[in-house]
């Protein structure tokens, strides 16, 4: 009996999970939530159990097990998620949700830029869109999409999309095609807090080399970045200056549609911009001071800071999703 207990007693403890719903918007308790309890492996996601929430929002699961999970609720048609590093504490758990809404208000980015990395092979673009998002109110509309996208002729069909939650692991999507000719939309809420969407695909090459592009949200300036060694040739830009840690150049569209040559070839993930990209991870990138030659107008300047907060991370991804096509 005396061994029998040693042995029960080395085996992994697997304890409960419980906690509450709150909704943010509210304030209060949300009840009658449905929750799953995911881990990840090496298959993907795995789904280890659901509950509901009672009354006064609270959930239980019966057992917790060992290694990273995390839970996720549905509410008002909104997936939200909550992570549980190992080691922390799963009881009193807190899952924030939020009241959803179809206010375009909330549908319009806070910074919009487009990377382009001519390779001598094809021209690599990314479109990145950032949300910030301040209120308590998650927008969400199926039908058009949190954003929309227009993909020149010659992209792949599948356009695919690294989204990234409010602190949320990073997930891969595929924007889908709208009635409109070369039009995608992104359909992924906007939570409270930033959310960003990577928009990744290959152009063939071509001689000469032409980037046709369109705003489709002029809400934000839309900026044009490409390496160093790189430039662009249009009457529809305006050169901003260069990111100083990378050199990469910046240019500001100045109408709902450009049209702009690209000459040379490079891109932002080798050498001395390696050790920028990282560099920039932790959100608060170092500013260098620039020369004011170019910058007359304060609109400029505030464009460029926020290519340079976007650009680190940028690399990352990019750096992946160049990876993923090999």
């Amino acid at each position: 009996m005396k061994y029998a207990l040693l042995m029960l007693a080395a085996l992994p403890a697997f304890a409960a999970i419980d906690g509450t719903v709150v909704n943010q918007t509210t304030g209060k308790p949300q009840p009658n939530t449905i929750l799953m309890l995911m881990q990840p492996g090496q298959g993907g996601m795995q789904q280890l159990g659901t509950a509901k929430t009672d009354a006064q929002g609270n959930f239980h699961f019966d057992k917790s097990p060992e290694g990273p999970k995390l839970l996720q609720a549905i509410y008002a048609g909104v997936l939200y998620t909550q992570m549980i590093p190992p080691g922390s504490p799963t009881t009193g758990v807190q899952v924030a949700v939020y009241d959803a809404t179809k206010d375009a208000k909330l549908d319009h980015p806070a910074q919009h830029l487009i990377v382009l990395q001519p390779t001598g092979s094809e021209l690599d673009v990314t479109e990145t869109f950032i949300f910030d998002n301040q209120t308590k109110t998650t927008f969400n509309s199926p039908t058009s999409g949190s954003a929309q996208v227009w993909v020149p002729e010659g992209a792949p069909k599948q356009v695919p999309v690294r989204i990234t939650p409010p602190g949320g692991m990073p997930l891969d999507r595929t924007a889908s095609p709208t009635a409109r000719e070369h039009v995608y939309k992104i359909d992924y809420p906007i939570n409270p807090g930033e959310t960003r969407f990577d928009v990744n695909y290959p152009l063939p090459n071509a001689t000469p080399l032409v980037f046709n592009g369109r705003v489709l949200d002029t809400s934000a300036p839309l900026r044009l970045v490409v390496p160093n060694g790189v430039t662009l040739q249009s009457n529809d830009l305006q050169l901003l200056g260069q990111e100083p840690s990378t050199q990469a150049s910046i240019y500001n569209v100045k109408g709902a549609s450009f049209s702009a040559q690209v000459q040379g070839t490079g891109t932002l993930g080798s050498g001395q911009d390696q050790q920028a990209g990282s560099g920039d991870d932790n959100g608060s990138p170092k500013i260098e001071e620039i020369q004011p030659r170019i910058y007359d107008r304060l609109y400029w300047l505030l464009g460029l800071m926020f290519g340079i907060l976007a650009l680190g991370s940028m690399i990352l991804w990019r750096r992946d999703a160049a990876r993923s096509r090999q």
